[in-house]
């Protein structure tokens, strides 16, 4: 089975590091409509104050965040299961110099043996469906939804009580459900 894989807050603990540098930027520019606490659209590129968030920190924030723990462990016995695995990544590769090649070392440091790394993807869904890619692992609600809207198999790497799916938030639980659905 081929299996794509996000990697922030479902490789990583980014979210965590995300608190630390928000905190920092919120206190050197401050502005009228945020506060200290990290605001839910971090992750979106539409707004000028976020936006120059990411572009103060993009290096930090990317490939400073810790891996899950046993992530690297259940990876290695997903891999020598025979599954093939790939990271889909909404990373712009744009806004890096060489995101693919840092991305690579990053994960070989930190022994995250991966096959293929595709980035700048935000309709992980139909990507999932194009390149024939069995099952999406995200945390992201909506990615998932799509996905088996679209027929794939999908386990969120969150906790939300309204999904009734696969979810977890552990890489050991997550090796128990990816059997579960072969």
């Amino acid at each position: 089975m081929t299996i794509g894989i996000d990697i922030d807050d479902t490789l990583t603990n980014t979210k965590d590091i995300q608190k630390i540098y928000w905190l920092k930027y919120y206190n050197s520019y401050p502005k009228e409509g945020y506060s200290s606490s990290i605001p839910s659209n971090i992750n979106s590129f539409g707004d000028d104050y976020i936006q120059k968030f990411w572009d103060i920190y993009r290096e930090e924030l990317t490939f400073t965040p810790s891996f899950k723990d046993n992530c690297s462990t259940i990876i290695k016995k997903l891999n020598k299961d025979g599954h093939t695995l790939c990271v889909i990544t909404s990373r712009p590769d744009e806004k890096y110099n060489d995101l693919l090649g840092q991305t690579k070392k990053w994960f070989k440091e930190n022994n995250i043996d991966i096959d293929i790394i595709y980035t700048n993807i935000r309709d992980k869904a139909s990507f999932l469906v194009e390149k024939n890619i069995d099952m999406l692992i995200d945390d992201d609600i909506n990615h998932i939804n799509k996905a088996l809207s679209l027929g794939k198999k999908a386990i969120l790497f969150n906790r939300n009580n309204n999904f009734k799916g696969l979810q977890t938030t552990n890489w050991l639980d997550l090796y128990d459900k990816i059997k579960s659905t072969l």
